[in-house]
């Protein structure tokens, strides 16, 4: 195939001197020196209409300066590694998304393996409320083809305002049902249901499952206990996990990324956050308040879900390493920010310290 440069890169001339190559998608800069124009004129040609032999020609250089002019661009991810469309699964529909990918490799072997991962993954998601039904229908539209759903409710009127994939025409129908049907309108995903409730025990279900993440956006009987009890069953089992978020009031939790062995574990950030809210009980009592509803806003649940979609996409792909892991954050719907917390693994947690029951590699259940 004919040089091409990638179709995300800009051409800057900086100075006589200094040529940059802008990769769009990740807003890095390569930049070089020049004793001219030629590299510009070059780069500026690589449209895939001209052989190596005619660039060489048309620019007055020899074959090969230009092959290793080509070779540096190449290892910057610069070219448009040949792609040939046979080697990616729904090119047409995802070409987009390949494209995306195509700025963090550096071959297109490489390139091919991270669509290879995204296709080939399967994804747990429990809860498919007002984040989880907005990251099913985001991995879909990023690629992933294999989906666990797991949740037990049916639709409500009350979900219409913020929970993606839901009509009136679905009230009262199970939403792993409804989800299901609105998966399959995006692509021909392979998709497993569960309608049962989440508890410590109703996630062995999936043992004989092989699910590469698990994302948790269930916040019955509360995002803390849920993110215990999927936390454990994850690591048992080395699986990377994500507390896909929740809201409460005007601020929104962006939930953590773990990567078992590597990262803090679910153990570490509730230890953490205990010490941080230790108070004297002695001088509060909870006062029970009936009737009580929280209130949310769908724009921020979906902005909260993209996040998580995100992060998925790097932890399936391989392609960088996720963004929120050791750490969590808080977005502000007033001001527009988000407000990160860091967390450490620590030496003294239960699960993935030093004397953890899932500190070495060997305890987790294959």
């Amino acid at each position: 195939m004919n040089p091409v440069l990638s179709s995300t890169v800009s051409i800057v001339k900086i100075s006589d001197s200094v040529l940059e190559f802008f990769k769009t998608n990740t807003r890095q800069q390569v930049r070089i020196r020049v004793p001219d124009d030629t590299i510009k004129d070059i780069a500026s040609s690589l449209d895939g209409t001209l052989t190596i032999e005619q660039i060489a020609e048309k620019h007055s250089v020899t074959k090969d300066d230009l092959t290793n002019l080509l070779s540096f661009l190449e290892r910057k991810g610069l070219l448009e590694t040949s792609l040939p469309h046979d080697d990616f699964d729904s090119y047409s529909k995802y070409r987009r998304v390949i494209h995306f990918l195509q700025d963090y490799a550096s071959s297109h072997e490489q390139l091919v393996e991270y669509w290879r991962r995204i296709r080939n993954s399967r994804v747990l998601i429990i809860g498919l409320g007002a984040v989880g039904s907005w990251v099913a229908v985001n991995l879909v539209q990023s690629g992933v083809k294999n989906l666990v759903l797991m949740d037990p409710d049916v639709v409500d009127a009350s979900n219409l305002h913020r929970q993606l994939g839901y009509t009136e025409a679905d009230i009262g129908k199970l939403k792993v049902d409804v989800m299901e049907d609105r998966l399959r309108d995006l692509d021909s995903v392979n998709i497993i249901k569960s309608s049962s409730y989440l508890d410590e025990k109703s996630l062995n279900l999936f043992n004989n499952e092989s699910i590469d993440l698990i994302i948790n956006c269930a916040d019955k009987p509360t995002v803390d206990a849920t993110s215990l009890w999927v936390g454990e069953y994850a690591m048992r089992r080395g699986i990377p996990h994500i507390v896909g978020g929740g809201y409460n009031l005007h601020l929104s939790l962006i939930g953590q990324t773990i990567i078992p062995g590597e990262t803090a574990c679910a153990c570490c950030f509730q230890k953490q956050l205990e010490e941080q809210n230790t108070i004297d009980s002695r001088r509060v009592k909870k006062l029970s308040v009936k009737n009580r509803k929280i209130g949310s806003f769908g724009p921020m649940c979906s902005m909260i879900a993209a996040i998580v979609g995100m992060d998925a996409v790097k932890v399936l792909s391989g392609c960088t390493v996720p963004a929120n892991i050791n750490r969590r954050g808080e977005f502000n719907i007033y001001t527009m920010d988000i407000q990160y917390q860091q967390f450490e693994r620590r030496n003294d947690c239960e699960w993935c310290g030093i004397q953890g029951k899932y500190y070495h590699k060997e305890c987790i259940d294959a």
